[in-house]
């Protein structure tokens, strides 16, 4: 049996994983539970999730400094394990391996990739974890030993990724400065100070449905802007500087109107707001020609409704949270 702690950190572990490939149709269902498949992405998201938990907790980072170690991750797997802000050739970039691309880098498909696994790789998970487990917020999850054999394995995950999955070789000084770029954003954000962007209010400001909207259009405009202007003549740098503007946005949004206590529905929707953007994602992805999508669609609106519920104190439906996580 499984100890309080142990049972939050699989759950961490395999939400990542869930939600950046499962949920978002990347990973299909008959791709995603292909044993090798699943330990890949286990062993990258449910790893990088963890530390990067593990450090905002040893580090007292605050929700900014899992954001910014969130993107520390993006870049490690997209642009170190997977080398995609790199590849002309990768298969989900379309024309974004033609537009934006400078020094043998696709910009735009970098910032955004760098955003996405910030907010649903990393961030996304972290709350959920902190929403279900409440009073493990401030405790590590993982022993010091724990902690470094997680770490080897990320290691071991992104070094197969980067010889076995892609062997396209990349401009040598722009790979480098994205190894920089990931010691540099985690060691900036072992110095952030724990209440920078904090809420500023005790209470929260505004209803927990403005917060559904408010990550619903945060993930729908991000896709949005990542690929709209790719056939355009508008330079790259307009949908770069839209999809920074409107991250950082969400963030004075939820400053300004999330409050510090008595805020758990507040963000359990803004996260089922994020949530749902895949329900009818995956049933495009379905008749798109991925078989089990709409399952995995179906499954994400069942859950989103009962979180929802069970944030505001009412009988969960479908999913029974207390069985999963505390074993009654």
């Amino acid at each position: 049996m499984l100890s309080r702690k142990g049972r939050a950190l699989w759950v961490l572990a395999i939400m990542s994983p869930t939600i950046a490939e499962l949920c978002s149709g990347s990973s299909p269902p008959f791709e995603f539970f292909i044993p090798t498949s699943f330990a890949l992405l286990l062993g990258l998201y449910g790893a990088g999730v963890l530390i990067v938990r593990e450090l905002s907790v040893i580090w007292r980072t605050g929700w900014i400094g899992v954001v910014v170690l969130g993107a520390a991750y993006g870049i490690l797997e997209e642009g170190v394990a997977i080398k995609s802000f790199f590849d002309p050739q990768w298969m989900d970039l379309g024309n974004l391996g033609i537009y934006g691309r400078y020094l043998d880098t696709n910009w735009v498909w970098a910032v955004w990739l760098t955003i996405y696994h910030s907010a649903i790789s990393i961030t996304l998970p972290i709350l959920l974890l902190s929403l279900l487990y409440p009073d493990l917020r401030s405790e590590r999850l993982l022993t010091k030993k724990a902690f470094n054999a997680v770490l080897v394995i990320l290691f071991i995950d992104v070094l197969v990724c980067t010889t076995l999955l892609n062997d396209y070789a990349p401009y040598a000084p722009m790979y480098l400065l994205s190894i920089v770029a990931v010691v540099g954003l985690t060691l900036y954000a072992k110095h952030i100070p724990r209440n920078f962007m904090m809420p500023s209010r005790a209470q929260p400001s505004w209803k927990p449905s403005t917060f559904f909207m408010i990550g619903f259009f945060f993930i729908l405009f991000s896709f949005f802007m990542s690929g709209i202007f790719s056939e355009t003549a508008l330079p790259p740098v307009v949908p770069i500087i839209l999809l920074l503007t409107i991250s950082f946005y969400v963030i004075l949004l939820i400053k300004h109107g999330m409050g510090l206590t008595d805020n758990r529905a507040q963000k359990a929707y803004f996260a089922s707001g994020i949530l749902f953007f895949f329900v009818p994602f995956g049933i495009i992805n379905e008749f798109s020609g991925y078989p089990g999508m709409s399952v995995v669609a179906v499954a994400t609106a069942i859950f989103i409704m009962d979180l929802m519920r069970w944030s505001e104190g009412k009988r969960v439906l479908v999913y029974r949270v207390g069985s999963l996580l505390y074993g009654r």
